[in-house]
């Protein structure tokens, strides 16, 4: 008899369980774009570089460091306070125009170092150059490669990615990144 009282008890805690708790949103599909700067995939032709002030870069390869995977990388430094320098690609999400508000994501594997060396990872809408998305961040001190990423709701599909290195201090090092693996990633 306690058996059954048993049994009849859980498997009503679990249909209540399974009514009462929310399930995550429904996703049909990923999409996912992936660049490694390889060198036998000529980065250069995919990635534009900007530079405001005293920079150098891009460099497509191993110029400073251990690519993180494979034998490219992207590397790029700003020398003085206020220099800046970027490195950025249009992307076209390929299911937004069938999917608006798909969630999307990208990543970068960052090793940044220098004194007051700031970080941008940025998502922009091409005609406004407004900041879909922003993650910032400053040297903390470790070195060694370190996963960014950047979320948002795609109302368009044709965006930006940028990454941008800032010397925010007159220092005597420079501010320098170094980039590997890129992962843009859109659920819809």
């Amino acid at each position: 008899m306690r058996s059954a009282i048993s049994r009849a008890l859980m498997a009503a805690v679990i249909a209540a369980a399974a009514t009462l708790v929310p399930s995550g949103p429904a996703s049909a599909g990923i999409w996912q774009l992936t660049d490694g700067f390889e060198p036998s995939t000529n980065p250069a032709t995919r990635w534009t570089f900007t530079a405001n002030g005293g920079c150098s870069g891009p460099v497509f390869g191993s110029a400073s460091n251990t690519p993180r995977t494979g034998s490219g990388m992207a590397a790029m430094a700003a020398f003085t306070q206020g220099d800046w320098c970027a490195l950025g690609r249009t992307i076209t999400l390929t299911p937004v125009s069938a999917h608006p508000g798909a969630r999307c994501t990208a990543g970068v594997w960052t090793d940044l170092w220098g004194e007051w060396a700031q970080f941008n990872l940025e998502v922009i809408d091409p005609d406004t150059w407004k900041y879909i998305a922003l993650k910032s961040i400053t040297q903390d001190w470790v070195h060694g490669w370190e996963l960014q990423t950047v979320s948002w709701t795609a109302q368009r599909s044709d965006v930006v990615l940028r990454f941008a290195v800032l010397q925010r201090n007159p220092y005597w090092h420079s501010a320098e990144v170094d980039l590997d693996d890129v992962v843009v990633q859109c659920a819809y």
